[in-house]
């Protein structure tokens, strides 16, 4: 398998394709360079990219083919909130494999979690809280 290095799961085809576009273009290069994404039969990456968005079950398609990732140095699964079978499915997965791959870093994002639960089931893990911050939205209608 290519070295990838870095995994961010995303819940949604399109939130995976977004993400990696804007932070290719945060990076100033094209989509499918050092950034890149893959959902179900579609994919803009190279040999060149590092950090790779995806979908939850494209990551565990790929855990059936290279179960301890070994190409991989760090996996973010993010809006971990939005929890599903497959989410939940790979963070049984992911806390199986972490004492065959203790140098796999793992982190787990939400705007809106109790990190509590998580950091118990990965064994009392570390948990940091980033301030954020929220912006007026306005809602426009065309009738």
């Amino acid at each position: 398998a290519s070295v990838t290095g870095i995994l961010c799961t995303q819940p949604r085809r399109i939130s995976a394709i977004s993400v990696a576009a804007r932070v290719a273009q945060e990076r100033g290069e094209e989509l499918g360079e050092s950034v890149g994404y893959q959902i179900r039969l579609e994919a803009r990456r190279s040999e060149n990219t590092r950090l790779l968005f995806c979908t939850t079950g494209v990551l565990l398609r790929r855990l059936a083919t290279e179960p301890t990732l070994d190409s991989v140095s760090h996996v973010f699964v993010d809006e971990i909130h939005e929890r599903g079978m497959n989410e939940d499915f790979l963070l049984v997965v992911l806390r199986d494999l972490l004492p065959r791959r203790p140098d796999l870093k793992v982190v787990l994002m939400s705007a809106t979690l109790d990190a509590g639960l998580f950091a118990r089931y990965f064994g009392g893990v570390p948990v940091a809280h980033i301030p954020g911050f929220t912006y007026p939205v306005n809602e426009l209608f065309l009738e």
